[in-house]
């Protein structure tokens, strides 16, 4: 089992109330109703900072694409259908 940590938190009165409410929502306790709400929040940010990386990694090669003529060389076929004979 992961190490628990305490944290003192501020929290908005109206966050307060919902957490109170935390068995309506399955929670044994407030605890757990706020570990649940960060693991998906830490998911959600690591998927952004994945999908920020490789978008930045995408300009970057599609300069390089454009930039290169030998990457190039066959973007006058593109969109040609092959058929393979024999």
């Amino acid at each position: 089992m992961d190490t628990m940590i305490q944290k003192k938190i501020t929290i908005k009165r109206e966050q307060g109330v919902f957490l109170a409410g935390c068995r309506e929502f399955g929670f044994s306790d407030q605890s757990s109703l706020v570990r649940a709400a960060l693991d998906v929040f830490i998911k959600e940010a690591k998927r952004k900072q994945r999908r920020a990386k490789i978008f930045k990694k995408a300009g970057e090669l599609a300069a390089l694409y454009n930039e290169d003529a030998d990457l190039t060389v066959f973007t006058t076929i593109d969109g040609d259908d092959f058929h393979e004979t024999g």
